[in-house]
């Protein structure tokens, strides 16, 4: 049976929208979250992932956007597709990543994004 690639869905459809009480929902209070990105690296815990999106939305003026191009599911991972922007100090940042999810319940347990974009010009951006 293929992994439940509609929590993954609805994540992004949450994140789109703003919503942080349905993204929290989507996130398990356990799940470890690893992002390329040297400011971010390893989260664990939902707490720690909220603050992030938290964070990323100050420092953005709300204007750091994901859209969801693609998901692919397997029976263990669903892989998404997505492009991301934001605005920051007069600049502007555009790219793709994508993530691989482990969903567990009817949440997400574990996640793992790679980025075509170098990671370092990233982290430049959102904490420079």
């Amino acid at each position: 049976m293929p992994a439940d690639a509609s929590v993954v869905r609805r994540l992004y459809e949450a994140r789109e929208a703003h919503d942080l009480e349905a993204t929290a929902q989507l996130i398990a209070a356990d799940v470890v979250w690893h992002e390329p990105y040297e400011y971010l690296g390893t989260l664990r815990g939902r707490d720690a992932v909220m603050g992030a999106i938290r964070q990323s939305m100050v420092e953005t003026h709300d204007t750091f956007s994901l859209h969801l191009t693609d998901l692919l599911a397997s029976d263990q991972h669903v892989v998404a597709l997505v492009d991301f922007s934001a605005e920051r100090h007069g600049g502007q940042m555009r790219g793709r990543e994508i993530g691989v999810f482990k969903v567990d319940g009817g949440q997400i347990v574990e996640v793992w994004f790679y980025t075509a974009e170098d990671p370092d010009a990233v982290s430049e951006f959102m904490r420079g």
